[in-house]
């Protein structure tokens, strides 16, 4: 019996060390951004990120899940779906939408819905 509960121990020990730790990357979108960069593709796929010119522009998505700042102004509130998608609450719409985005550390870009392609990039202020 000492060797089973050993041998037991031994192979869970070694799943558990063997297992790599990965953070989720949810609390990375908390915090305040600045607008880099925006995409407009006119549909054929041709559409690049161009800098942002003139006064910086923010966005500031709260552990609350309230959005403020000038960077997209018309947002209201966003909830965490997953690793690549935000579900986001608008002044100009009814019901809710998906954004998708990506974060890391010191960046984050949002990819609303649009018919043709679209996005935002911004750094960690």
């Amino acid at each position: 019996m000492k060797r089973i509960t050993l041998a037991l121990i031994i192979t869970l020990s070694i799943v558990y060390l063997s297992c790599k730790k990965t953070g989720d990357g949810i609390g990375e979108v908390y915090g305040t951004w600045k607008l880099t960069e925006t995409l407009a593709d006119p549909g054929d796929g041709s559409g690049k990120y161009m800098k942002v010119k003139g006064d910086s522009k923010y966005l500031v998505l709260n552990k609350s899940g309230s959005i403020e700042g000038d960077a997209i102004p018309d947002l209201l509130t966003f909830k965490i779906i997953d690793s690549v998608k935000m579900e986001v609450t608008s002044k100009n719409q009814t019901r809710p939408f998906t954004y998708y985005y990506k974060a890391t550390a010191k960046t984050l870009t949002l990819n609303p819905p649009c018919i043709e392609g679209c996005g935002l990039r911004f750094i960690r202020k």
